[in-house]
């Protein structure tokens, strides 16, 4: 029994929906103008990062995994670092939503290749 069609279904639905993705990563420039979208930026990213992982453990691509670690959940780990009363935490909070954005875009460039 071949596993291969359905290692390639895996791939494919992860690009689909990285296409879907990288344009809601759009309007993470809109935030500025509009408060609320953050609020929509940020459920889309945690619905769709454990869907990510998944197909990425499933294509046994570790570096991807450790490339989202150091720059998505080490930022994220930082911003919560800082105390409340900083003045740097407003925009400490804006990275790692940006950079989970970055790595989405970097994933669909190199996605097409496997």
């Amino acid at each position: 029994m071949r596993t291969e069609p359905r290692n390639n279904y895996n791939v494919m639905r992860l690009q689909q929906w990285l296409d879907y993705e990288l344009s809601t990563g759009m309007l993470f420039f809109l935030t500025y103008v509009w408060g609320s979208i953050l609020l929509l930026l940020i459920i889309a990213a945690i619905l769709f990062t454990p869907f990510m992982l998944k197909v990425l453990f499933e294509e046994r691509r570790f570096g991807w995994i450790t490339y989202f670690l150091i720059i998505v959940v080490i930022p994220l780990i930082v911003s919560f670092l800082f105390d409340s009363g900083s003045t740097y935490r407003v925009v400490l909070q804006y990275i790692p939503l940006g950079t989970f954005y970055f790595y989405c875009f970097t994933l669909r460039l190199a996605i097409k290749d496997w």
